[in-house]
């Protein structure tokens, strides 16, 4: 089977080979060619190598420098914010839930690495010399076996994924997590908490700004600039992330999805969800299970 990525990411993404994975080595972006607010269902995992800036991971700020491992849970919305003056030089790895197919019952607790994440907020670690070492040998190990032509390239490549996520488990049991701070004055981080918990109820603008006591050109203004979207984009990204939840852990109907995660009608979800995913709620169901 070939795998596509087909998450909102770099479009410089290659694959020489077919796996469960993509990876970026060492490179090095310029401020305008990073992407907007985005979410996939790939899990993501960034080793910055020099450089420092922000990252925007689930409505929270978080600096990222030299020796970060940021660990990026599949459908959770991030942002990638540079110093011009000292940009970021990072590998990364993007990871479908593929990889821990036929691994056992032990895949379960590896996928935990990305679920512990999601779960605590703690979406940045930060390495020691020595730790940052150990995770780039698995980098060059892994990039010189997906460029390499030797036998059972594929085979090698994916195993080898798998020992560097066990490595990292172990090793960041005992690393210091860096805790996320919420972007933005008080009410923003009022206003997101409400929506996240109410996201299956109408949404009104006049009113989170009137709960804020500002105006609604203020409020959509500072709204835009710290999460990088609009409030109906926003809206719209966490429903779709709500829906593939209850699509992928639930056996609901499609009208009962669509009604708890917020959508006016079942045709507005799947319009929604398709513009997202580039597939209907049935299919991804069917594919992702």
């Amino acid at each position: 089977m070939k795998y596509e990525l087909e998450a909102p990411v770099d479009r410089r993404l290659k694959a020489a080979i077919d796996l469960p994975f993509r990876m970026l080595y060492h490179e090095t972006k310029l401020p305008e060619h990073e992407l907007p607010d985005h979410f996939h269902d790939w899990h993501e995992l960034i080793c910055v190598h020099q450089g420092e800036g922000k990252m925007l991971i689930d409505h929270s700020i978080v600096d990222i420098k030299a020796g970060s491992l940021i660990i990026i849970p599949g459908n959770t919305l991030h942002r990638t914010f540079q110093e011009a003056e000292n940009p970021l030089t990072s590998s990364a790895f993007y990871i479908s839930p593929a990889v821990f197919q036929g691994m056992g019952g032990e895949a379960a607790s590896i996928q935990q690495f990305f679920e512990r994440s999601r779960k605590s907020r703690n979406y940045i670690q930060i390495l020691n010399r020595k730790q940052m070492d150990a995770f780039e040998r698995w980098i060059e190990q892994i990039y010189t076996e997906t460029v390499s032509q030797e036998h059972l390239r594929t085979y090698a490549t994916l195993l080898l994924l798998q020992l560097m996520l066990i490595s990292l488990m172990r090793m960041t049991e005992a690393v210091k997590s860096e805790k996320t701070t919420l972007s933005g004055p008080i009410w923003m981080a009022q206003a997101l908490k409400r929506l996240d918990e109410h996201l299956h109820q109408p949404v009104s603008l006049s009113e989170l700004a009137k709960e804020a006591s500002i105006s609604t050109a203020h409020f959509s203004r500072a709204f835009k600039k710290h999460t990088g979207m609009t409030l109906t984009e926003y809206v719209a990204a966490r429903r779709i992330i709500l829906s593939k939840e209850k699509l992928l852990r639930t056996d609901d109907t499609m009208t009962a999805i669509a009604e708890a995660s917020g959508f006016e009608s079942l045709p507005h979800f799947y319009r929604l969800f398709k513009k997202h995913t580039g597939m209907t709620p049935s299919s991804y169901r069917r594919r992702m299970r």
